[in-house]
């Protein structure tokens, strides 16, 4: 217990509930009652809960018998225990009775006050023996469950997250929110609370660093949380809050943040280790997940760079050997030999590139990334260029520019390689004769690049918009797909390593990729 234990003492008579109250001294805190019906009325307006109850056998209204049986009934003070006292039922029967009734003890008046003070003590501390039991059992069932929730989640980080949540509201506290912040992994909120009240716990859990407060009133929590706290504050009595770090060994930074509502009590240090001992294992699990889903990604990675090796390089290694060939023979003169040197030619470009880009995305997967070499530089120039290239590639495909030249430190080169291979896509997947548009623009603080098309089909679905940034990822099958499936992956990279970011829409009227690139200058 926190404070000197709080007891009721129900009794008819004004002088027996003085009497009782001086008997037992001034260790403790009292609340008298007149009669059974007002303790019950006290009970259901959720006015708090007693560690004991003092209760006069025979009352106006009701009974104490009645009362206790009431008690027994109610699940919150199920467990409270109650002492019976009496004046005119002292023979053996009425013990029974009383203790049949779900008393604790029972004490006849006029009582000895040390009688009564050493009873009081060995309920009051039969009771305190019993919640610690009951804590515990709780404490350790909460980690026994979450264990085998954590097994049955595997490498499912939405699983862990909610295994973690609901084994501690269902045990150890009220509330529960966890919240990821961005990383290896999305950031994710995950908030549940015993009675239904997940959407109003987000308020209080707003704490980015380790706290912890216990509550004895909901003024005093009202006074000490922030404003956006007082709407749960007021609903569900706030008596505790922590707010503790996800350890995952600085892979994500996470925050969990558990309530304790009236009438439970405060965290104490033995609920706070045991959730601890939750948070820990739900850690290790997120940590394995994360290391577990970066293996499987390298390993497709490998198998499809050895694809690419053994498949997209050896077409064109291949060409270039026959044309060898061709130039060895006594009879390749003239035109036919130049069209062997030219096409000898075109296939080692088409070879430069695609080792170009391989070394491109293997920087980006040790952690390097793509190098940015910024110099001061306009938007237009730099699109005009790429513009004029690809009108002698796509004939039929008319480019436009419009928007204002927007000034910055930007790597020309590296943002002309990645317009060129948007434009081209564009290009490429949009109708024959087609327009595709590229609007230069500033807002704020940045500069905005958008490329757009009209479909030549169906819009990209949400499916393939989501993973079209991904690397290798060729097309949609209509018969575009001839590269690696690198080109959106290093477009991506490339803005990375502006500082910026692009994403991608479509609809029936069009694809637009747009991106958005702080303004620095050098």
């Amino acid at each position: 217990m926190l404070s000197q234990p709080l007891i009721w003492i129900v009794d008819d008579s004004r002088t027996q509930r003085k009497l009782t109250e001086i008997a037992l001294g001034a260790n403790h805190r009292y609340e008298e009652f007149v009669d059974g019906p007002s303790v019950i009325e006290h009970l259901t307006a959720g006015q708090g809960m007693p560690d004991l109850v003092v209760l006069d056998w025979v009352m106006p209204g009701l009974n104490g018998d009645e009362v206790c049986r009431f008690l027994r009934s109610y699940p919150v003070t199920r467990d409270v225990p109650v002492i019976i006292l009496t004046a005119s039922r002292t023979e053996s029967e009425d013990a029974v009775d009383a203790l049949e009734c779900g008393a604790n003890d029972y004490v006849s008046k006029p009582f000895v006050p040390q009688v009564l003070r050493a009873r009081v003590g060995a309920v009051l501390r039969a009771a305190q023996l019993k919640r610690e039991a009951d804590l515990e059992r709780r404490r350790v069932t909460t980690i026994n469950r979450l264990g085998r929730a954590l097994f049955a989640a595997s490498s499912d980080v939405d699983e862990i997250l909610d295994a973690l949540a609901t084994a501690l509201v269902t045990e150890l506290c009220d509330g529960c929110a966890v919240a990821l912040l961005p990383g290896p992994i999305p950031s994710q909120i995950v908030s549940r609370h015993r009675y239904g009240h997940a959407a109003l716990l987000e308020s209080v859990a707003t704490f980015t660093e380790p706290v912890h407060h216990a509550f004895a009133t909901t003024q005093e929590a009202l006074a000490t949380l922030p404003g956006t706290a007082a709407g749960y504050i007021r609903e569900r009595g706030l008596r505790g809050i922590a707010a503790m770090s996800l350890p995952v060994r600085g892979l994500v930074h996470g925050v969990v943040t558990v309530t304790r509502d009236a009438p439970e009590p405060p965290f104490d240090a033995s609920d706070l280790a045991a959730i601890e001992t939750c948070l820990e294992l739900a850690g290790l699990a997120i940590e394995a997940a994360i290391r577990l889903e970066t293996e499987r990604a390298t390993i497709r990675f490998h198998e499809e760079m050895i694809g690419i090796v053994s498949h997209d390089l050896r077409t064109p290694l291949g060409a270039i050997a026959s044309c060898v060939e061709l130039l060895g023979d006594a009879s390749c003169e003239g035109a036919t030999r130049d069209g062997v040197v030219g096409r000898i030619g075109n296939t080692t470009r088409r070879m430069t590139g695609i080792v170009e880009q391989l070394l491109d995305v293997t920087r980006t997967r040790l952690g390097s990334g793509i190098p940015i070499s910024r110099r001061p530089a306009g938007l237009q120039p730099i699109v005009n260029d790429v513009l004029a290239e690809l009108r002698l590639t796509f004939r039929e495909t008319t480019f436009q520019q419009v928007g204002e030249n927007v000034h910055g430190s930007w790597d020309a080169d590296r943002l002309g390689q990645a317009i060129s291979n948007l434009s081209s896509n564009a290009a490429q997947y949009g109708p024959p004769r087609g327009t595709v548009t590229v609007e230069i623009s500033r807002i704020g603080d940045a500069a905005e690049i958008a490329v757009r098309n009209q479909n030549a089909g169906a819009p990209i679905s949400e499916t393939q918009l989501k993973t079209m940034f991904d690397p290798f990822k060729r097309g949609d099958g209509t018969g575009h797909a001839k590269g690696l499936g690198l080109g959106l992956y290093i477009v991506q990279e490339i803005i990375r390593g502006h500082g910026g970011m692009i994403a991608a829409t479509s609809d029936d009227t069009g694809t637009t990729f747009r991106i958005s690139l702080p303004i620095t200058t050098d």
